[in-house]
């Protein structure tokens, strides 16, 4: 094992179970403000690789809107989504009507700007979404431990194991063993979790929400190797030791936590 994996797995050691205490130790609105400060330098790191031209207000105003919507999930307004895009849409059209001296790009970077906000702060607001839920807290800590051991183990399994290339293409590392080391590894702390704090969950429901968390985060992490592969850079910042920037570790809840709510919502039957 390389130098580079230890510093990640020590730094997800040394990051995560403090973050875990925080959120269950402290006040209910340190979840939202963690998400906040996500969503605010992930947004930053996006728009540096995505619109590296773009001006000032532009990348403001999008975070902006990102930002928006993680407040709007955090009171516990989910219905507002529609209501929220409409708003996105109006106020990004605008602001690129009045901005944009090439008309010709102008509709390439409103909607380089409108997946960000989408992409970041849409998909990551479902965090807070599920935090309103009954027992929230409790499924947003399943959410961090499952991704949390499903990135750790499909890390390990992949330099252990790892000889079949999953999408080399995108992410040249990524094998169908460490895939399948990961979501094992995030069944397994399911379970776990579970039989502690969600003891009236039953192990298949379990097993079905962190096959689709580890599958999805890793879905989550070629989608954002995919935005560094045409940004021509390895890591999206180096904001975190061992692991780049705050959008490299994004990447594996960006479709995970919507997955998880709506699961619960439709399929587990939490009532918002």
């Amino acid at each position: 094992m390389g130098g580079i994996e230890k510093k990640k797995i020590w730094t997800g050691i040394i990051i995560v179970p403090p973050l875990i205490l925080l959120i269950v130790w402290g006040p209910s609105f340190i979840l939202p403000l963690v998400l906040l400060a996500a969503t605010l330098l992930g947004l930053r790191e996006f728009y540096r690789l995505a619109l590296p031209e773009s001006k000032g207000v532009e990348r403001f105003v999008g975070i902006g809107l990102g930002m928006m919507l993680t407040v709007l999930a955090s009171c516990g307004q989910p219905g507002t989504a529609s209501l929220s895009v409409v708003f996105v849409l109006l106020v990004l059209s605008v602001l690129f009507m009045g901005t944009s001296q090439d008309l010709a790009l102008a509709i390439a970077h409103l909607g380089i700007s409108l997946f960000g906000v989408l992409y970041i702060g849409f998909l990551l607001s479902h965090v807070a979404m599920i935090q309103a839920l009954p027992d929230g807290k409790q499924w947003a800590l399943f959410l961090i431990s499952t991704v949390w051991a499903g990135d750790t183990c499909a890390l390990v399994s992949g330099l252990l194991f790892g000889k079949h290339k999953l999408y080399p293409k995108i992410s040249p590392k990524k094998t169908y063993e460490g895939l399948i080391g990961g979501v094992l590894g995030s069944i397994l702390v399911a379970f776990v979790f579970g039989s502690l704090f969600l003891p009236e969950t039953g192990k298949p429901a379990l097993a079905l929400l962190a096959a689709g968390i580890g599958i999805l985060g890793q879905f989550g992490d070629f989608s954002e190797s995919m935005i560094k592969r045409s940004a021509q850079v390895k890591d999206s910042g180096n904001l975190i030791p061992g692991h780049g920037g705050m959008l490299d570790r994004l990447d594996s809840f960006l479709f995970s936590s919507p997955f998880l709510y709506y699961s619960l919502i439709y399929i587990v039957k939490e009532t918002p």
